[in-house]
This record gives structure tokens, C-alpha cells and sequence, in this order.
């Protein structure tokens, strides 16, 4: 046992615990620098994060359909249950770990029992992918003509044949380039991804689904050209000719769901999830020299070089297929609006999740319509906060607008632990728990009289416990409460008020006896880690509440709101960043770590855990 293990001992529950913050996407610095140390240090920790990521990863693949002998899969899930549990027993007795109790508890009997029944598919699959290398890619345009394909003449080059649809996280090549959300793409539109994921319909019904690093060409309006990069495409039978041109593969027939990626030199993998493709294989000077014809849950890798092809089968955990992982509460994430509207009244829209009804207007300017509580197109964004849809704006100065968070018995936020009753009412604010809220928010004109994000319990100014905006009673541009025993020094400001788009995260800790804590972010320093932020403004009192709401009134200014949240925690609020380097945390256990080997009762598992620039977890069946 070295010193640096001795030194710094870490019982398995808490081991666990870190695990299972990094895969959620929680942990903090600290924590990750703790869990950083243990992995370097420890064989035994080293052994159950291996076992714990086959855990995670086969729940997010789709790897059962690639076991072809049922019987295998229950003699490997025999042989890996007994000797996992070996392991855990193993490491109870470890000198490197802290002592456990002799009897293990309901929860990691749980986690037993759980990666008992799944380690037979992970030994199969991983679906945890780390992330890629980045690469330039120089940007510019390219004829449709290269391609080869005389359809690429059947359409202006100024008309639209493609829109993107959506966006996530995208850094383009080009800023300003006109590359965004709703943009259109007419034929011979270059687009060069650098980050992120952005969906791309064609007016003939095709989506694909584009992951940077990617270098990607609209050649027509049924034809693409994938220079570098990853996509994933849904094709109906409409638009089974659309054809897609890779260095090292053409696929010119698709009535399909599909996912290619390819890189510059030519090597290239065509997975097939549903449907047939048909695909001409290409040699290194473009010339198709083999044809393939592949059904779901087939693969091919084509290099090019060597000219062969390689069939096995399709993995779907290698491609993200869809913009967003879920359309419900997720990950400490309990309400979310991202107003995915129509332009038009906010009122009675009823999208998102953790809420208990639809958008109501309270108060609104007659004369100026229904609209001025309303929906606008685009969305507000700041630098790490990518959205997506569009957003509110109220346009008239007699207005406001709120929804209730679902509180009742049984909702999200009832099984997340936060409701109590005050007053005859359910409000989220439990004593000892601890709420996040966060939202963009911008004014068209400043000092211009009263706007604000507001947080009430029931409606009425006398029960607004909180308000993010320019306060009532000259109390200026920071944070208010009606609800306050404590004057004007708990009315804090939020710094010179300005027109740009801010992006606000607020921490609520409800405390005994309504001794309530809020700090306020205003653009916080970090999106991954609260503890490198410098709160704005803090005030004390009683914050239990259980609807939000918009509100402007007087002046002339405009007042605009996107991305509302709700959670349990700082990454639940925040949880789309972007590229900037103080934004991003570090890796965790980025050293390669050695193979480890565990025998079963007829057979030997073995795994491997490689963690570096551009590398993927990796399990092998090596089953002797």
C-alpha cells in the first residue's frame, strides 16, 4: 500500500456516491478532484468505477439486440453476478479502503443485484462515450456539382431546400455566418460544425441529426456531402432517393433510419437501425468498386486504403438521434418552459413539464391585444447557454403573466421532496431543502420603469416573495421582495442594470422556521461548478412560493424571458454550456488505467477502461 492510498482513504458507499454525481453530470470540482485521486490510487476503486460504468452504459444502449444465444447471456450474467460480488466482498477487507460494515445495505444490494442482471449486455456494449478531438476545418463553399449528381441542378442556389430545425450547443466555424436556428440552407450551403448538435430538415421530409466536429455540405435538395464528421438520419419512403456522398462511401437508396460517420481519409461506418440502405463502396480515387445493401441492425466499416468491408452489428449508442434525451423532468431538472410556440398570445400554451397548467394572463393592455403577453421567434442566448425554440415577450406596460408549478400530491415536486403547506396552500420550500431556479431575461430599454421575473404564492403584488428585475418604489434594477420583514437592506442590487440579454441563476435554501436564504448569480463565472461563483446579492426571509410570473408595467420598454428552470441542483439549471474554457470542468481519472481481470466460474470477463483525448470505454467478452 503506497502513502498516497493510506493517506487518503474512501469507504465504497461514498466511492459509489462520486460515481454516481459524475454520471449525472453533478459532481463538483472538489469532488471530482477527490474521486480523480481515489481512481489513481486505489486497484479496488478502480475495479467498481469499471463495474459501475458497464452498469450505466448498458442502460442507455441498446446492446440486448446484438446477444444472439440467450443461453450465453445467462451463463454470463451467472458468472459476472458471482464475481462482482466477489469484488465488492473484496473490497471490504481492502486496507485501501475504509472499513464497511459487515453486512452490505439495501442500497448497494441494489446496485448489486442491478449490475448482476445487467453486466451480461455491457460486457458486450458501452454506450458511455467521452468526447472527441476536435479538428479545424477550413470553411468555404462547394458546388453541387462536385458530387457528381445532375440533380443538384433542379433547384436555385439561392432556394431553400433544407432549414436547421434545431440547435444544441452550437460553436459554427463561421460565427455570423448565418449558420442558426431557423436558418435556411439553399443547395450548396456549406456548413462547418465545430461543436454540438444541429438538426437539419429538407423540404422533402428527410432530418438529419449533425454532431460536430463535422464538415458538411447541402449539395441539393435530396443530396449531401459528409466530409468529416457524424450524422444521423431519418429518411420516409417519400424521400428514399436522397443520397448522401462520403469520401469512402456513396449511400445513393434510403427508405431508412441510418447513422454514418466518416473522416477525411476516406473511412467510413454506415449503421442501419430500420429499413433497407443501399450503398456503392468507394476507393481512395472515388470510384465504386463493391455494392452493399444492408437491413436494420446491420454495420459496415469501409477502409478505403485497404479496400475492405467489414460487416457487423449496428450500435445505436454510437449516434445521437434525437436533439433532446427527454421531454420530462431528468437529472434534478423538475420545470422546464423553453416556449417551443408558435409566434403569437402566450396564454393557455401548455409546453414543457413540471407544471401545473398552462399560461394565464393576469394583467394585460387591452388596447394592445392578447399578443403583448405573447411569443416571439428566436431565442435568447448568452455566451455557454445555447436554447432552443423561442421565447417570451411582453410588449404592452400593463401587463402580466404566470403558471404554477406542479405541487400537488404526487407531482414532481412532491416526490422530489420539496412541497410543504403554508396557508392552506402546497409551495415549494420545504425546511432543509434546497431549490434552483434560473432563466435569460432582457429589456429593451433600461430605467424605464417596473419588469420582472416574479415568484408568488397565489396571485397579487401583496404575495410576491421575489422579483429578478427593475423594482417597484425606486428600489432600482436587483432583487425584491413584498414578502420582507427585513427593509430596504434586503433589497439588494444586481449591478448597473444594462439592455444586454443575462442570464440569472437563483439558489433558494429553505430554512427552519421560514428563515429562508436566496443568492442570486447574475451571469455566474461558471455553469459547472458553484462553488467559482460570487453571489450577486443575498436576502433572507420567507421564499416558499408555487408560481412564477413576467410582469412589466410602465415606460415603453419591451421585456423578454426564455429557458425558465427549475431543479434540485446548480448543473440541473445550467445544464447547457458551451466551448469556454473556464466554463468546462476538468476531466475526471484522465490517465489511461490499466486492464483488470476477474475470473468466473467457466469463463473470464475482462475490461478495459481507457480514458483519453478521444477515446471511448471500451468492454471486451473474453470468455476462455
Amino acid at each position: 500500500m503506497t502513502d498516497a492510498t493510506a493517506a487518503n482513504p474512501m469507504s465504497r458507499d461514498r466511492l459509489l456516491e462520486l460515481i454516481g454525481e459524475l454520471c449525472n453530470g453533478s459532481i463538483t470540482e472538489a469532488d471530482g478532484a477527490a474521486l480523480d485521486l481515489a481512481l489513481r490510487t486505489h486497484p479496488q476503486a478502480r475495479v467498481a468505477y469499471i463495474n459501475y460504468m458497464w452498469m450505466h452504459g448498458s442502460l442507455y444502449g441498446d446492446a440486448a439486440e446484438l446477444l444472439q444465444d440467450a443461453a450465453a447471456v445467462r451463463e454470463t450474467r451467472a458468472d459476472a453476478s458471482a464475481a462482482l460480488a466477489g469484488l465488492l466482498d473484496d473490497e471490504q477487507a481492502s486496507p485501501g479502503m475504509a472499513a464497511s460494515a459487515p453486512h452490505k445495505s439495501p442500497r448497494v444490494s441494489q446496485w448489486l443485484a442491478l449490475a448482476a442482471a445487467l453486466i451480461g449486455v455491457a460486457a458486450l456494449s458501452s454506450a458511455l462515450t467521452l468526447w472527441q478531438q476536435g479538428r479545424d476545418i477550413e470553411a468555404g463553399r462547394v458546388d453541387a456539382a462536385q458530387t457528381g449528381d445532375s440533380s443538384a441542378d433542379e433547384a436555385p442556389r439561392d432556394a431553400a431546400v433544407a432549414r436547421i430545425t434545431g440547435t444544441h450547443n452550437c460553436v459554427w466555424a463561421t460565427p455570423g455566418g448565418g449558420a442558426g436556428y431557423g436558418a435556411p440552407l439553399p443547395a450548396g450551403e456549406r456548413l462547418e460544425l465545430q461543436e454540438g448538435l444541429a438538426e437539419i430538415t429538407f423540404n422533402n421530409g428527410a432530418t438529419l441529426l449533425l454532431e460536430g466536429p463535422a464538415s458538411f455540405v447541402v449539395a441539393a435538395p435530396d443530396q449531401v456531402k459528409l466530409d468529416a464528421g457524424r450524422l444521423a438520419a431519418v429518411v420516409p419512403g417519400s424521400a428514399r432517393k436522397f443520397h448522401v456522398h462520403t469520401p469512402g462511401l456513396d449511400v445513393w437508396e434510403v427508405g431508412a433510419e441510418f447513422g454514418l460517420v466518416t473522416q477525411t481519409s476516406g473511412s467510413t461506418e454506415l449503421h442501419v437501425f430500420n429499413g433497407l440502405v443501399k450503398a456503392s463502396v468507394l476507393d481512395s480515387d472515388g470510384r465504386a468498386f463493391e455494392q452493399l445493401e444492408l437491413n436494420g441492425a446491420e454495420a459496415a466499416r469501409i477502409n478505403p486504403l485497404a479496400t475492405t468491408v467489414t460487416e457487423f452489428p449496428a450500435d445505436d449508442a454510437q449516434f445521437v438521434r434525437n436533439l433532446l434525451p427527454t421531454t420530462g423532468p431528468h437529472d434534478g431538472l423538475l420545470a422546464y418552459e423553453g416556449f417551443r410556440y408558435p409566434s403569437g398570445p402566450l396564454e393557455a400554451q401548455n409546453g414543457g413539464f413540471g407544471w401545473a397548467g398552462p399560461w394565464f394572463n393576469i394583467s394585460i393592455d387591452e388596447q394592445a391585444g392578447p399578443e403583448s403577453n405573447g411569443v416571439q421567434m428566436g431565442s435568447l442566448a448568452v455566451e455557454g447557454v445555447v436554447p432552443v425554440g423561442n421565447h417570451a415577450a411582453q410588449t404592452s406596460h400593463r401587463n402580466r403573466i404566470r403558471r404554477s408549478l406542479a405541487t400537488s400530491v404526487g407531482g414532481v415536486f412532491d416526490t422530489a421532496g420539496l412541497v410543504e403547506n403554508q396557508d392552506g396552500m402546497r409551495l415549494v420550500g420545504r425546511d432543509g431543502k434546497r431549490a434552483y431556479i434560473s432563466f435569460l431575461q432582457q429589456v429593451s430599454q433600461t430605467d424605464d420603469g417596473f419588469y420582472g421575473v416574479e415568484f408568488h404564492r397565489g396571485d397579487g403584488n401583496s404575495n410576491r416573495v421575489l422579483c429578478i428585475g427593475n423594482g417597484a418604489d425606486g428600489s432600482g434594477y436587483g432583487a425584491t421582495s413584498n414578502v420582507n420583514v427585513y427593509g430596504a437592506a434586503n433589497l439588494p442590487a444586481l449591478g448597473a442594470e444594462n439592455a444586454d440579454v443575462n442570464f440569472i441563476v437563483i439558489r433558494i435554501d429553505f430554512g427552519v422556521a421560514d428563515r429562508d436564504v436566496v443568492r442570486v448569480y447574475r451571469n455566474p463565472e461558471s455553469l459547472r461548478d458553484e462553488s467559482l461563483c460570487q453571489a450577486d446579492a443575498l436576502l433572507r426571509g420567507n421564499f416558499a412560493f408555487d408560481r412564477v410570473s413576467f410582469g412589466n408595467f410602465d415606460g415603453a420598454k419591451v421585456h423578454e424571458v426564455d429557458e425558465l428552470r427549475v431543479g434540485t441542483h446548480f448543473l440541473a439549471v445550467t445544464g447547457r454550456w458551451g466551448s469556454h474554457p473556464k466554463r468546462l470542468q476538468r476531466r475526471i481519472a484522465f490517465q489511461p488505467i490499466e486492464r483488470f481481470r476477474f475470473a468466473g466460474r467457466e469463463g473470464q470477463v475482462a475490461a478495459m477502461l481507457l480514458i483519453d483525448d478521444g477515446a471511448r470505454m471500451g468492454v471486451a467478452d473474453e470468455r476462455g
